[in-house]
């Protein structure tokens, strides 16, 4: 299996399938329309990136840099092709195409009353089998709390605050925290 990245632009030509897949694959606490994310490529150190297999288009991911940190800010791989390893080869290509930079992800934090828990155990299980590590930092956003997870075994907090400043979302104001 062999990623392909392809830069999404206004013209893309599979954006039909890229906004289906979008809406499929986030909350709607967490959605953001292609066509804003778009939009939010126009910055530098914000890559929007489709994902292909030869000329299969499979998905997706958001990548934020900032400094030496590289923040997967969304990954979708499309439901149809799930538990194929598509996921874990996008790591990969990730790891690649950003190899001097620290991978940060974060996460929905694991709560056993959230609907999805079982959602949220099988994503958690995932990036860990990938290589990340927990951190023992948390956020809040949008009054949803997420896990940090990091590929390295030191997580630079204070860079990630920097990182996440530059988010061009309205009010993305996130709360850091631990959990003791």
């Amino acid at each position: 299996m062999n990623i392909i990245l392809k830069q999404i632009r206004a013209d893309f030509p599979d954006m039909d399938s890229l906004c289906v897949l979008a809406a499929e694959a986030f909350p709607p606490q967490e959605y953001i329309a292609p066509q804003k994310l778009i939009q939010m490529a126009q910055s530098e150190g914000f890559d929007f990136w489709a994902l292909y297999d030869s000329e299969r288009f499979i998905g997706f991911m958001v990548v934020m840099t900032h400094k030496t940190m590289a923040y997967l800010f969304f990954l979708a791989i499309d439901s149809s092709l799930r538990s194929q390893g598509y996921g874990g080869a996008a790591l990969l290509t990730l790891q690649q195409t950003y190899p001097s930079f620290q991978h940060v992800v974060d996460m929905e934090l694991l709560d056993n009353k959230a609907d999805n828990i079982q959602q949220r155990i099988a994503r958690r299980n995932f990036y860990l089998r990938n290589g990340y590590k927990p951190t023992g930092q948390y956020l809040s956003y949008f009054a949803v709390s997420y896990e940090v997870l990091c590929r390295d075994d030191r997580f630079d907090a204070t860079l990630f605050e920097e990182l996440l400043a530059k988010v061009p979302v309205k009010d993305f104001t996130p709360h850091f925290f631990t959990i003791t």
